[in-house]
């Protein structure tokens, strides 16, 4: 009897998760992930990533706007969000399951140029930088590929990569295939913000300085920030806020740091202002809020 690839890659992400949460693999990149439980809505920081999953239901709200499909199904970002999520109706017979690679945007890009000389017209402007849909066939068939890869490191070397560029190939194929294709071409205005996330997202410390990002990506003020909220659903100033607090909460949490050193670290200059604002996001002051999370990460870690 054949075993079909969702069933295989269920039992290989089992295999790779002893307990609930986020794992590293021996293949730098690559993550199994488990949930056996529901979660609440809680904000998050979204990494840049494509998640494959077999088994159970992912909830994302952005701005207002829910993300959900029904199993199995992949959801790919190639930009770092701030999010509301959740996991769905998972238990410890039926958890949450996937499959996580981190965003390659040079092998997405090699894939979306031979797709382009294929299918030059094929082009459809992108809307929000975040995309959910029903995993093919073929996905499932590169997926659990790529994860019995896992268990030889050596051979992972070489042809992790390779799958990991097929699962490319039947994602660029897809629904979402044009517009993620946007995002990653060179010199397209997509990608143009795209780069402007990323400055962003590696400059939380800095100020934002909207006239400096307009001019690099080639676009008028008006035209950058219009582009820079249909990508995101928020403002550049809203997403540097959110991405500080986010990280300022996960320098408390997982690297023990105080609040006032974290606000300090992610470009706060005003210990009130951090304050006040940490709070109106995350409901509560910082460090009674690090210190509930603190708490509740010795049950159930966070995803």
């Amino acid at each position: 009897m054949v075993i079909p690839a969702r069933e295989r890659l269920k039992e290989l992400i089992v295999r790779w998760c002893p307990d609930d949460g986020v794992h590293a693999s021996p293949v730098p990149g690559i993550y199994c992930i488990k949930v056996s439980r529901p979660q609440q809505r809680a904000k998050r920081h979204w990494r840049a990533s494509i998640c494959i999953v077999p088994q159970g239901t992912k909830e994302i709200l952005l701005e207002g706007q829910v993300y959900r499909e029904r199993e199995p199904h992949y959801i790919v970002s190639p930009i770092d969000l701030p999010v509301t999520s959740r996991v769905v109706g998972a238990s410890p017979a039926q958890p949450l399951l996937s499959l996580k690679l981190d965003f390659d945007a040079v092998a997405l890009r090699e894939v979306a140029a031979q797709l382009d000389r294929a299918r030059p017209d094929d082009l459809e402007r992108p809307g929000r930088a975040i995309f959910i849909g029903k995993a093919s066939d073929r996905m499932l068939d590169a997926a659990d590929r790529l994860g019995a890869l896992l268990a030889t490191p050596d051979d992972a070397a070489v042809l992790a990569p390779l799958v990991t560029k097929e699962l490319m190939f039947h994602l660029l194929k897809g629904p979402d295939g044009p517009a993620i294709r946007q995002l990653v071409r060179a010199g397209s205005q997509a990608h143009r913000i795209a780069e402007a996330v990323h400055r962003l997202q590696s400059s939380l410390d800095e100020d934002v300085d909207i006239a400096a990002l307009a001019r690099a990506a080639g676009m008028s003020r008006a035209a950058f920030f219009k582009r820079f909220k249909e990508a995101t659903a928020m403002s550049p100033l809203q997403y540097q806020k959110r991405l500080r607090l986010l990280e300022a909460r996960r320098l408390m949490v997982e690297e023990g740091m105080g609040a006032e050193v974290s606000a300090y670290r992610v470009g706060y200059t005003s210990a009130s202002q951090f304050s006040r604002e940490y709070s109106r996001m995350f409901g509560d002051a910082p460090l009674r809020d690090s210190r509930a999370l603190k708490q509740a990460s010795a049950v159930v870690q966070d995803m």
